[in-house]
C-alpha cells in the first residue's frame, strides 16, 4: 500500500518478489477480495482494499507498538537498530562497528542492510541516500561527488588514468547500477554533465545494489561510476583507479542520517559517533 510495487516491497522486507507475490496471493484467497490490479509497472489498490487497509492500519501501528514495548519490558540491555543502505554499509558503516563496539561497549547493535529510501516503521536511524536536508531529522553525512572507476589491473591493461578522456572513457565497457532508482546518478547523466549524449545499449546488465556494482569492478570487467566518499580509501590504496578527472557533484545529494523514528540516548550517542567518523574521514 505505501510504496506501490511488489519489488519496493521486497526490497524493504529484504524479501524477494516472488515471495512478496505470494503472500499477495495467499492474503487474497484468504479474504476472497481481490485487493491490488496492476497499472503500468505498479499495483492500484482497488476500493475494498483501501477500505481494509483504512480499518487494519491502526491496529497494526498499535500491535508493533505494544510488541516493542514488551520486548523493552522483558529486555533491559541497550540497542541500537541501525537500517543502512548497502553500499553505505559495506565500504564505511561496517569497518566502524569494531571502534564503535569499543567506544560504546554496554550497547546492542543490531545492523540491518537496505536500499529503501523508506523510513523504517520500528526504532532505528536510518542511514541512506537521497535529496539533503528535506526534514530537519537529516543529518548529511556526504555530499555527493561522484567519478569513474575501475579496478587497477584492468586500468594498466586499457593504459587508463586520471588523465583518460571522456573519448577514451566511453569506449570502456561500463557496468550500470539499476536505472529504476531515480535518486541515484547513471552513465548518461553523468556523462551529460560533460555534454556528452550517452544512450545506454539495451544488451546490458542492471544490477541491483552498489556493492555487487563494485565487486564487478574489482574483477576487472570493466569501469563504473564511483561515489567518493564510499571509493576514496580504495583509490588511496591503489586497488582502484579514478578514471579521468571529472567529478560530478550535486550539493544537494547525499548520504546521510535520518533520526525521524528514534529518540533514545544512545541512538543520539551512535548518531553523533558516526556524525563524528563522516567529518574526519572525508575532505569534500
Amino acid at each position: 500500500m505505501r510504496l506501490g510495487t511488489v519489488t519496493a516491497a521486497a526490497k524493504e522486507l529484504t524479501s524477494t518478489q516472488p515471495a512478496i507475490s505470494q503472500h499477495l496471493k495467499n492474503l487474497e484467497a484468504n479474504l476472497n477480495t481481490q485487493l491490488f490490479v496492476r497499472s503500468g509497472r505498479g499495483l492500484k489498490p482497488t476500493n475494498q482494499a483501501l477500505a481494509y487497509y483504512q480499518e487494519i492500519e491502526p491496529l497494526l501501528l498499535k500491535m508493533a507498538e505494544a510488541s516493542e514495548q514488551l520486548r523493552h519490558e522483558q529486555d533491559d540491555s541497550r540497542i541500537v537498530n541501525i537500517v543502512s543502505n548497502c553500499g553505505l554499509a559495506h565500504f564505511w558503516l561496517l569497518p566502524l562497528l569494531p571502534d564503535l563496539q569499543s567506544q560504546f561497549p554496554e550497547i546492542t547493535l543490531k545492523v540491518t542492510l537496505s536500499d529503501s529510501a523508506e523510513i523504517p516503521t520500528h526504532n532505528a536511524l536510518l542511514l541512506s541516500f537521497g535529496r539533503l536536508a528535506e526534514r530537519s531529522t537529516q543529518h548529511t553525512l556526504f555530499i555527493e561527488e561522484v567519478c569513474a572507476v575501475c579496478s587497477a589491473d584492468y586500468a594498466k591493461s586499457q593504459s587508463l588514468s586520471s588523465s583518460s578522456t571522456i573519448e577514451t572513457l566511453v569506449q570502456q565497457p561500463f557496468i550500470h547500477l539499476d536505472e529504476d532508482e531515480q535518486r541515484w546518478l547513471n552513465w548518461r547523466d553523468w556523462l551529460g554533465y560533460s555534454d556528452y549524449n550517452y544512450k545506454r545499449p539495451d544488451n546490458v546488465v542492471l544490477l541491483g545494489n552498489y556493492y555487487s556494482v563494485i565487486a564487478e569492478v574489482q574483477k576487472g570487467q570493466g569501469v563504473s561510476l564511483g561515489w567518493l566518499c564510499l571509493m576514496q580509501h580504495l583509490i588511496d590504496q591503489k586497488q582502484l583507479v579514478q578514471v579521468g578527472q571529472k567529478v560530478v557533484s550535486r550539493a544537494n545529494y547525499g548520504y546521510f542520517i535520518d533520526t525521524l523514528n528514534t529518540n533514545s540516548p544512545d541512538d543520539k550517542l551512535v548518531c553523533e559517533y558516526l556524525l563524528e567518523k563522516a567529518a574526519s574521514n572525508f575532505v569534500q
